[in-house]
């Protein structure tokens, strides 16, 4: 899935305990992750904001992988609480050459023929790209950031619910009348 040190890193990052199940934005950033990978990049979620801030070249492009944040719409109930959320992600990209290949205006487009329209598991809309932005020039490297955004339910159960039905986990259709 990743490449072996993204692996190593990504592993130390995670909560120690045995029983710990990924978080739904957790999973977002590991499937655009693996999504983006590309020869001759290095891709990982981003590890920590002094990632981007190390003053050194960068000889191998780098893109970083962030959910950002996202906006709740109105809560629906039913034997849920299940809000839409539009989840809003940056991917910061470092490159030793602004053009060419492999340079960061091509690395920039090849994520984004990538993700546009792409569909995350889970995810009710497709990916929508919002920036792509001019960060830093970093000793002598590129680094530029797109923002992009898609909605997905956040659901979880209803506590008040004296039902013995069984409850919803997951929406994965809308149905809609007319």
């Amino acid at each position: 899935m990743y490449s072996s040190h993204t692996s190593n890193h990504t592993m130390m990052e995670q909560t120690p305990t045995t029983d710990f199940k990924p978080t739904m934005y957790e999973r977002f950033e590991d499937e655009l992750v693996e999504r983006l990978q590309m020869e001759g990049v290095d891709v990982r979620p981003l590890p920590q904001i002094a990632a981007l801030e190390m003053p050194r070249p960068t000889q191998t492009p780098q893109v970083f992988v962030l959910v950002n944040g996202g906006q709740f719409g109105e809560r629906e109930e039913l034997n849920v609480v299940a809000q839409l959320q539009t989840i809003q992600c940056e991917v910061f990209v470092r490159a030793k050459s602004r053009r060419g290949a492999n340079g960061i205006l091509d690395i920039c487009s090849r994520i984004i023929r990538k993700l546009l329209g792409y569909r995350l598991e889970g995810a009710k809309s497709p990916v929508y790209f919002n920036s792509l932005d001019y960060v830093d020039g970093l000793h002598n490297s590129w680094q530029y950031a797109l923002t992009f955004s898609f909605t997905a339910y956040h659901v979880e159960a209803d506590d008040n619910q004296q039902d013995e039905a069984p409850l919803i986990r997951q929406i994965t259709h809308q149905i809609t009348t007319k």
